[in-house]
């Protein structure tokens, strides 16, 4: 009988070490498949987002719809269910703020931080320079000056604010997803930012309901930066969310779709959106 009992220790064992490995490769699995697509939905969504934002009915009306700040459309590829949302990048913290206010909302509200600590900590990162913040804003026709689009990719990189004194893990993973890469924008549009830049800039706002005639901070310096948001189902219990920040240029926003940066894709619970 002792026997028994440690051959059905021993089995029970290997059979829940299995299950575990067969779990961590299937999550595995769907975290590749997820960044493999959502390279391509970015790219289709924004396209997309400036077909609807073109089209017209019969009578030659454009659609108020189609206006909203905030793009979403479905796709389905291969079994997948995919949705994808676009957000302008009006709707996050450029990584070139120089607004200590706007890095003490986004401290507080997103990263968790009591206003004391996120106050000390917003008024740090304005006050270091970060590597590339500066290039090509000289003044307007030397050689020191770039066009805006230059300057949006002029080498500021998000992981420079893990240098910054007081800046920690736990609080750079928590505001990282809610900030732009752009060196473009100044402040933070809440009727075009996700839900929790919503909770923390805005209130009042119903998602959806803005229209791009409303005021809006540098509008005219953000247009054409966009952040991809995709929730892409692997299977009925299981999906992941990725966010890719687009460019993209062209009269009608038509031209090439450039991908300035894809996050990991994250296992979706039950607090994400969708």
């Amino acid at each position: 009988m002792w026997l028994i009992a440690a051959m059905a220790i021993t089995v029970g064992g290997a059979l829940a070490l299995a299950r575990d490995e067969v779990n961590l490769a299937s999550a595995r699995l769907g975290e590749a498949q997820t960044f493999a697509i959502g390279k391509g939905i970015a790219r289709l969504a924004v396209l997309d987002r400036a077909r609807a934002r073109t089209a017209t009915n019969d009578d030659g009306e454009v659609d108020l719809a189609a206006l909203t700040r905030i793009f979403k459309a479905q796709y389905e590829l291969d079994g997948f269910r995919i949705t994808a949302t676009v957000y302008p990048a009006s709707g996050f913290v450029s990584i070139a703020e120089a607004d200590s206010e706007v890095w003490r909302q986004l401290l507080a509200g997103v990263g968790a931080l009591d206003e004391g600590r996120a106050a000390s900590l917003a008024q740090q990162i304005v006050e270091t320079e970060l590597e590339g913040s500066g290039v090509g804003s000289g003044p307007a026709g030397s050689f020191q000056s770039f066009s805006r689009h230059r300057q949006a990719r002029a080498g500021v990189y998000v992981e420079q604010l893990l240098g910054v004194e007081g800046m920690n893990r736990a609080v750079y993973d928590r505001i990282r997803p809610s900030i732009s890469p752009f060196n473009v924008g100044s402040g933070v549009d809440p009727a075009s930012a996700p839900p929790e830049m919503r909770a923390a800039f805005g209130s009042g706002i119903e998602e959806g309901s803005s229209l791009d005639s409303g005021s809006k901070p540098d509008a005219a310096a953000a247009s054409g930066y966009y952040c991809v948001e995709i929730e892409v189902s692997t299977s009925p219990s299981e999906g992941f969310v990725q966010r890719i920040w687009v460019e993209s240029r062209g009269s009608d926003e038509f031209s090439a779709v450039r991908l300035a940066r894809v996050e990991k894709p994250r296992h979706k619970t039950g607090g994400d959106s969708g």
